[in-house]
């Protein structure tokens, strides 16, 4: 008996515990940073979008508000689309490591052959975000 009331529990468990394999992994700044750049590289833009944060979507959404109006639009263009069309493949990363972090906000060393530069991490709900917001402002 009291094996199949824990039985029902049991496979519950590990079907939560599969169900994650496959998410990008948000636990560190650098698992987050990661993931985005994993999901960029192999074409997977919506998933990539999930991984920035909400002011780099807001400010991705008002630039294509702003390209929409400019062209004489009557839709905006989509502004996944927008960036995403916009930004060459990334170079092949050889290391990403924590420069600071300080309640919700850390920077990351981005390492790629021939260039190194830092990238600000935010945390957000479901997790640590890239946030490029800054890098948007006019």
């Amino acid at each position: 008996m009291r094996l199949t009331v824990t039985m029902p529990w049991l496979v519950a468990l590990v079907l939560l515990g599969l169900g994650g394999c496959n998410r990008p992994r948000f636990g560190t700044p650098q698992d987050a940073y990661t993931s985005f750049h994993r999901l960029v590289k192999r074409g997977e833009l919506k998933e990539a979008w999930a991984v920035l944060s909400k002011p780099t979507q807001d400010a991705l959404a008002e630039r294509a508000q702003a390209v929409g109006k400019a062209s004489g639009s009557t839709e905006p263009p989509e502004p996944m689309a927008l960036f995403f069309a916009n930004v060459p493949p990334p170079p092949d990363v050889t290391e990403v490591s924590l420069v600071r972090e300080e309640g919700d906000e850390a920077t990351v060393l981005v390492r790629s052959p021939g260039s190194t530069h830092e990238v600000r991490m935010v945390r957000e709900p479901s997790g640590w975000k890239v946030d490029l917001s800054a890098s948007l402002q006019p």
